[in-house]
């Protein structure tokens, strides 16, 4: 619940599907947090704003902002990333007790819409929040191929379907900006596959998304919350990993998923 949470210093939102941005849950934030700060894909800042929310930042892809925390104040500065490498210790220094961290907007494969005549009017994104020498990607909601309809029982990342084409956004933010330490990577709400997968990845793309962005440990997300497709609602869970068997990660915990009301802390 909301009010569980102690302190919470930046939102980050994916796009604007109303599973992914609640009005209700924005201005309690707003309400509990006054000094939050949201950080948006491109053309939603709007929306905020007309919903009483002034505190945001609006981003295109490959964009990047600076923050910085003063937690004594509760304050925090807002500037833009400058072209140069981000070293910020992510320590508090001896005077201001300031902690800073680079907020990047980045691509994922999905699409944006509040009502039936909005589609695809504001920018849908992944995110990575770098401080100090610690790295975090989160996926946001993302496809990773368009895996058209096949007969029953056979497996889309078999050879013969090898040329299918891979979204290449991936590997561009593992060459850019990443690796990560932790990513956040969807596995949910793909069944149908031929409907889905240009918009949702099955566990086998989530694996081939935390190859490509370079993540060195990652938690699955986007499943067992909402029912929105036909899969049983622990199915990615178990395919996760078979997919992480297959791709030879024999290591538990690489990348994994938290039980329902369980926490993890990296």
């Amino acid at each position: 619940m909301i009010k569980d949470i102690p302190i919470v210093d930046v939102v980050v939102i994916s796009h604007s599907h109303y599973d992914h941005l609640s009005h209700p849950t924005i201005t309690e934030i707003q309400q509990r947090h006054p000094n939050v700060l949201f950080a948006v894909p491109l053309g939603l800042k709007e929306w905020f704003n007309d919903s009483g929310v002034k505190n945001v930042v609006e981003l295109d892809w490959w964009q990047d902002v600076d923050i910085t925390l003063t937690p004594a104040t509760n304050q925090k500065s807002v500037s833009a990333a400058s072209d140069t490498p981000f070293n910020a210790s992510g320590s508090p220094s001896s005077d201001t007790q300031s902690i800073t961290a680079r907020i990047s907007c980045l691509p994922c494969q999905h699409t944006s819409a509040r009502t039936l005549w909005d589609k695809n009017h504001t920018l849908w994104a992944s995110w990575a929040v770098k401080s100090g020498d610690k790295n975090v990607w989160f996926g946001g909601d993302t496809g990773y191929r368009h895996v058209p309809k096949l007969p029953d029982g056979h497996d889309d990342y078999s050879p013969e379907y090898a040329h299918l084409p891979r979204c290449p956004a991936f590997k561009e933010i593992g060459r850019r900006v990443g690796p990560f330490d932790l990513g956040m990577i969807p596995i949910g709400a793909y069944d149908p596959r031929w409907i889905f997968s240009s918009m949702h990845a099955n566990p086998f793309d989530s694996v081939e998304i935390f190859k490509d962005t370079g993540c060195k440990r990652a938690m699955g997300i986007h499943w067992g919350t909402w029912v929105l497709t036909e899969e049983d609602v622990w199915a990615p869970a178990i395919l996760l990993r078979k997919a992480m068997g297959r791709s030879g990660f024999a290591e538990q915990g690489v990348f994994d998923v938290c039980d329902i009301g369980e926490s993890r802390e990296f």
